[in-house]
């Protein structure tokens, strides 16, 4: 093939929508209990059709910079035309809005905050580490000292006292050099 031609072809491919599968998906459990999933149903096993819907984008790549955030105020802006006169928009006093993963990262958290078989030194990181998330200190630290971050919650699950105290000690200097 010459050039033009087979860049007429490209052109084409790429032109073309992107396909959607709607291929039907059945659960089928075996005689034991095993499932598995298929493009039919299962002959001689109860199956059931599943509803499959293409995935959804939850990532939210936002992080705070050190200028002013045009989206916040942008949303500061569009909720406050959207409010009645004399209501105030109760925005956080930083501005950040929370990711999905820190969201996430915040409930699991508070999980940690409320589980009786951690130790103290579990439910104060976690408490401390839940106030800098909503700060938007967490999304600002560098990759370094992420890993020092994540290095000192393995600590803070050993079993010798010493080394937990030290762990939060370090834990809670780390946030705070970013204060």
């Amino acid at each position: 093939m010459t050039r033009a031609p087979l860049s007429i072809v490209f052109a084409a491919i790429i032109a073309q929508p992107a396909p959607t599968f709607a291929a039907d998906v059945y659960k089928c459990t075996g005689p034991q209990g095993q499932v598995t999933y298929s493009e039919s149903p299962c002959p001689g096993q109860p199956s059931v059709r599943l509803d499959v819907r293409p995935p959804t984008d939850n990532r939210d790549d936002r992080r705070p910079s050190g200028s002013a955030q045009p989206a916040a105020a942008a949303a500061s802006t569009a909720a406050s035309a959207a409010m009645p006169p004399g209501a105030s928009a109760a925005l956080p006093p930083t501005g950040y809005e929370l990711s999905f993963s820190e969201r996430q990262r915040i409930a699991n958290l508070e999980q940690i905050e409320r589980m009786s078989t951690a130790y103290r030194e579990q439910r104060q990181a976690a408490t401390l580490e839940i106030a800098n998330i909503r700060r938007g200190v967490v999304a600002r630290m560098s990759a370094e000292d992420l890993a020092k971050k994540d290095q000192y919650w393995g600590d803070l699950s050993r079993l010798e006292a010493e080394r937990r105290r030290v762990a939060a000690s370090q834990l809670a200097n780390l946030f705070a050099s970013y204060q």
